[in-house]
């Protein structure tokens, strides 16, 4: 019996870590207005990645780039002051729109195209968050059968033994793991969705 419960607790804890550690293809849909950055150089010389831009760094120039680090527009020294951060944000956004506009073409022809990208993505992220869920149910159930053995060995004046500790402890600590992957997946679930339905409706502006 002992080392059936063994064997079904590494299972479910490496099943548990293979899930958590895989990577998600589909947790963002690789379009969106939210990836271009700017990059200049500080007071010091060194360069910096930010989505703002400090009035002296404006006014010494800077590049605007994708979250890969492509070049989109390249901005030499402007006037100092509000208006060089007025005018860098202006910039920023008018490459964030370019960028999302000229990846909505390159991947989608029509707004179904979109739709139906975003049912194969959401799908998948459904499928994990079930997965998540069943194995939350065999870790909790795994957990209890190890208490319930705990709880017999203390009714009958016995020590809990340190293997049966060990477990309790392991099965607790995978089932709070579980539960933060739940809520992220969740919140991954939702923005994702969001961001199909802004790419959807910026379709319909380009190309009306």
């Amino acid at each position: 019996m002992k080392s059936t419960l063994g064997g079904h607790f590494c299972s479910a804890l490496l099943l548990t870590l293979a899930l958590l550690s895989a990577p998600l293809l589909a947790e963002e849909p690789d379009t969106g207005p939210d990836s271009v950055l700017f990059r200049y150089k500080n007071a010091d010389g060194n360069l910096v990645v930010q989505q703002s831009i400090p009035p002296d760094a404006a006014a010494r120039g800077y590049d605007i780039i994708t979250s890969t680090g492509r070049i989109l527009k390249t901005v030499k020294a402007s006037p100092k002051g509000a208006d060089a951060v007025r005018a860098a944000e202006r910039m920023r956004r008018e490459a964030e729109l370019a960028e999302w506009d000229a990846r909505l073409k390159r991947r989608f022809s029509t707004v179904k195209d979109i739709e139906s990208a975003k049912q194969r993505s959401l799908t998948e992220l459904r499928g994990n968050l079930s997965i998540l869920r069943a194995n939350l149910s065999g870790v909790t159930s795994q957990l209890e059968e190890q208490q319930r053995r705990a709880g017999i060995m203390e009714r009958n004046g016995r020590p809990v033994s340190d293997t049966l500790k060990t477990n309790i402890a392991a099965l607790e600590a995978e089932l709070v793991e579980i539960h933060k992957q739940i809520e992220q997946r969740g919140q991954t679930l939702e923005g994702a969705a969001a961001k199909f339905d802004k790419d959807i409706e910026r379709f319909k502006e380009i190309n009306p």
